[in-house]
């Protein structure tokens, strides 16, 4: 009789283990489910964010090719300015009518500095000269 009360104990305590069992197993499924979703989705937004960042590689590149030739356009502009410039002056000395001699010295233009050009805005001073 006793062996009749333990083992049907016995059985209602392994339903109930198997029950819990049944239900534990059905959680860890949902939470894989879960789990495997957000890595997909993460998976997702890594592959948009790295063909993101390749468009902006390329375009940082783009853009300093863009700089790179126009730095050599001013440079050369400079170059052909610096080079022009002492021909102006030569023509800007000589009087185009021949100079009276009743004119003040005072009237005369005045000789031209030897102070060099000044120097090209850096590119945090050309920013902040356009706002």
């Amino acid at each position: 009789m006793r062996l009749i009360v333990v083992s049907a104990i016995a059985g209602a305590i392994l339903a109930g283990c198997n029950q819990q069992a049944e239900a534990d197993l059905a959680v860890c499924k949902s939470d894989l489910g879960k789990a495997q979703s957000e890595a997909a989705a993460a998976k997702a937004a890594q592959a948009t964010a790295d063909q993101k960042a390749g468009s902006l590689q390329q375009e940082i590149a783009s853009l300093t090719a863009q700089v790179a030739q126009l730095q050599g356009a001013v440079a050369a502009a400079e170059t052909a300015k610096a080079e022009a410039g002492p021909e102006k002056k030569v023509a800007a000395k000589l009087p185009k009518k021949p100079a009276s001699t009743t004119q003040p010295v005072a009237a005369q233009q005045p000789p031209p500095s030897n102070q060099p050009p000044a120097a090209p805005l850096t590119p945090e001073e050309r920013r902040r000269t356009k706002f």
